[in-house]
Parts: C-alpha cells; structure tokens; sequence
C-alpha cells in the first residue's frame, strides 16, 4: 500500500513538474560574455524567453557551464533567490526587480533616463555614488558595464 502511495506522489510530482515548464517562444544564439565578482565567463549560448520567463544559458566545450532562470525568482544554476538579493549578488548593488529582464529584452533600464538614440539602437550612461552604468543596446548586440561594480554583460547575435 504505503509504495502505491510513493508511486503516485511521484507520478503526480512529475506531471506537475512538466506540466508548469514554461513554453519557450523566443531563443537566439549569442556570444555571451560574463564577468562580475564572482563570475568570469566567455562562450556562446542562448537566450531564452517565455511569458514571465527568461533565461542565459552559456556553454563551454558544449556543457552548460552558466545558467540564469528569471521568473518571479531568480536562479543562479539552481540557486534561487529573490529578484532583489540575486541582484545584489550578481550586480553588486540592489537594483531594481526587473533590470536583467530589461537588458535581455533590449529595453531602456531606469525608466530611459539619460537615453541617446544612436544607430540601430540607444546608449545610456547612468551614474551615481552606487554606480556608474554604460549600457549600448544595437540592433544585433548588447552591452553593460558598471564600471562602479566591475560588472560586464556583452552579448552579440550569432
């Protein structure tokens, strides 16, 4: 009796578990480059995205050597953590929410302040005593740095 019950957790567990993948709907190759205090990473990959959903994947010699999942968590290879606390962990400094997400989906951080129209995209140069942002998007590349924070995240089309 008690392993019908375990199989039927189990079966149950599994359905669910499949059953709330989100369905991807956007992926693209990039060259994807990585580099904050605690990580160093250059290799191709893949971005991601599904309703409430995106994610870096970044392979090296073809094993996924970096993942970032971003839904209402935010997970760093199967660490999850809140939205605020990865982004004090991962940029330096508690931006807000959503940051990532707007620089995956190539969109004005902060609201577009100190936004310049440039071709193929926009440049903003955001600083204060916290940090000191360049961020380029272009129409096949996008480009932060902190320069505050030593944060770099460049990504170009393949």
């Amino acid at each position: 009796m008690l392993k019908r019950v375990w199989f039927f957790v189990f079966v149950l567990l599994f359905i669910t578990g499949c059953a709330i993948k989100p369905h991807i709907n956007f992926s693209q190759p990039y060259k994807i480059i990585i580099k904050t205090k605690n990580i160093a990473i250059a290799d191709s990959g893949f971005v991601r995205k599904a309703q409430g959903y995106k994610s870096i994947e970044i392979f090296s010699a073809g094993v996924l050597a970096l993942h970032v999942e971003l839904s209402k968590l935010a997970c760093l290879n199967d660490s999850c953590t809140t939205r605020e606390d990865f982004n004090r962990r991962f940029f330096g400094y508690k931006h807000y929410a959503k940051i990532l997400d707007d620089i995956l989906d190539k969109q004005p951080i902060y609201g577009g302040v100190n936004k310049i129209k440039i071709k193929y995209g926009f440049e903003q140069n955001i600083k204060t005593n916290r940090y000191d942002i360049l961020y380029k998007v272009g129409k096949k590349s996008i480009y932060f740095k902190d320069r505050k924070n030593h944060i770099l995240i460049k990504l170009k089309r393949l």
